[in-house]
């Protein structure tokens, strides 16, 4: 992973209730926007930690409340080739989204990568899950952009 040039812009948790459910860290280069972030040139890292063990069909869910309900068939296909690269974590698992221009989205899980998506536009659909308009958590997405660009 060639992420030397990030730097970490915005850290936070997710909760469900009273419980968290994983800490959030943001990585891109310093002084862009959050478009800027989400495009397809600019290098970027979303790193999950999880405080208790999920399930596959827990992330899967999750996913789906915050990914648009209609989207290409392309970008559904890498959708569909990202959930099903998913494994259940346990407390102290984390998962990293890593973005390099030209090489795609990679999941990782524990810094073993499992699955890399190179399909174009799929960077800000996925990432869009904690940084888009309809983020699953509102606070979530402010914390972790806090040090952007505005």
């Amino acid at each position: 992973m060639a992420s030397a040039d990030l730097t970490q812009v915005g850290q936070g948790e997710a909760r469900w209730g009273p419980f968290k459910v994983y800490s959030a860290t943001f990585f891109t280069p310093a002084g862009v926007t959050l478009e800027e972030a989400l495009s397809e040139q600019t290098p970027a890292r979303l790193e999950l930690c999880y405080a208790r063990s999920l399930t596959v069909e827990n992330f899967v869910e999750g996913a789906q409340q915050a990914l648009p309900e209609s989207v290409s068939a392309e970008l559904q296909q890498a959708v569909n080739r990202l959930h099903a690269a998913y494994q259940p974590v346990k407390q102290g698992d984390c998962y990293q989204l890593d973005f390099q221009p030209e090489q795609g989205t990679g999941l990782l899980l524990n810094g073993r990568e499992l699955v890399r998506i190179k399909t174009v536009k799929f960077k800000a659909l996925y990432f869009g899950i904690w940084l888009g308009d309809s983020p699953l958590s509102v606070q979530l997405k402010r914390d972790l952009t806090e040090k952007l660009h505005r």
